[in-house]
């Protein structure tokens, strides 16, 4: 099933009302792999450059983006989805504008993924996030855990 990125992006605004203050300037949707560009200037810390409360936060909605979108794509009728755990490394300080890309670890776990939970009901499984620097240097990865339910 064809799936709106305005849609998403709409669904996103009304329901994680951190969104509109995380500076997000354009998204790439897709069920298998999401990417936002995020603003320095709405996410600086005291040393001006990124908030790690910033860089987790748009690492765990970049995530939570992708498992909507793959839900609506498979046509699976919930937006039951949270974060269970996170585990983020910081690597580098982000001192730009960034990138934020999360993706399932492989095709086969996607996969994997939503078919438990079409049998199941619920599901708990592992997402990667990462914030990349203008140029594509990794600066931080997020392991999440997400549970979604039917």
């Amino acid at each position: 099933m064809e799936v709106n990125s305005q849609d998403i992006i709409n669904t996103l605004k009304k329901k994680i009302a951190l969104y509109e203050h995380l500076g997000i300037q354009s998204v790439n949707i897709e069920p298998h792999r999401v990417s936002f560009k995020v603003s320095l200037a709405k996410n600086t810390n005291h040393k001006g450059t990124a908030f790690g409360g910033s860089i987790y936060a748009v690492a765990v909605l970049a995530s939570y983006a992708m498992v909507l979108t793959g839900l609506k794509a498979r046509g699976i009728p919930t937006e039951d989805i949270v974060i269970a755990k996170g585990d983020i490394q910081y690597i580098e300080p982000v001192e730009t504008d960034f990138e934020v890309v999360c993706e399932f670890p492989d095709t086969r776990s996607e996969h994997d993924f939503y078919e438990e939970l079409r049998a199941a009901g619920k599901v708990r499984g592992a997402l990667h996030s990462y914030i990349l620097a203008e140029g594509g240097s990794r600066k931080a990865s997020l392991k999440g855990v997400f549970v979604v339910k039917c």
